[in-house]
């Protein structure tokens, strides 16, 4: 795996119709790896491309309200972040995806993704954000907690023939998050 340094950091910006198809393929790529043996093994070997390319392309088309980001090294996609101004009562967006591509996992991508989202939903009168997480996915459900996300429902996710549990992580103060995926100016999360 290529070692990635903050001075190599990919340029965040805003999806548009055009980054469907990149996008779709690095979601389908980072599924298949981390949720194997959490979705079905079927969908994952055949359905899920075709899938992901339906939804991203209709996503990117007709946003709504909703945003993405995504992270390019080189003008290939490195992780994206899928933000929705509505889905869960009680909060004023919902973070819909958040993939990074297994080269750039650990090198604090997704919290620099994470923290642009927060920003941008401040900027927009936001003040809290939540999303779900399949409870097998322990990595991520360690990484929204070291966010200071704070479980506050719990349900079941029946995706693709499979239910899956899911908890919701949320917070309510988008400052707090934004500055909890700040960097100390070296690529490490402040303390």
């Amino acid at each position: 795996m290529q070692a990635h340094t903050k001075s190599s950091m990919p340029l965040i910006r805003t999806a548009g119709a055009g980054d469907a198809d990149a996008i779709a393929m690095l979601h389908t790529a980072s599924w298949r790896e981390v949720y194997r043996g959490i979705l079905p093994d079927a969908y994952l070997d055949h359905e899920i491309v075709g899938d992901r390319l339906r939804y991203w392309t209709g996503a990117l088309a007709t946003p709504a309200g909703s945003f993405v980001l995504v992270a390019c090294d080189g003008g290939v996609p490195s992780g994206f972040i899928a933000v929705a101004r509505d889905g869960e009562p009680g909060y004023d967006a919902v973070i819909d995806s958040l993939h990074v591509a297994a080269a750039w996992r650990g090198t604090g991508l997704g919290r620099r993704l994470m923290g642009q989202a927060a920003s941008r939903l401040l900027a927009a009168g936001a003040s809290s954000v939540c999303l779900r997480v399949f409870d097998a996915n322990t990595a991520a459900v360690g990484f929204y907690r070291r966010l200071g996300g704070r479980p506050d429902g719990s349900g079941i996710d029946g995706f693709a023939g499979a239910d899956m549990p899911d908890t919701r992580f949320g917070w309510r103060d988008l400052a707090a998050l934004r500055d909890a995926c700040a960097d100390d100016g070296q690529g490490r999360p402040r303390r």
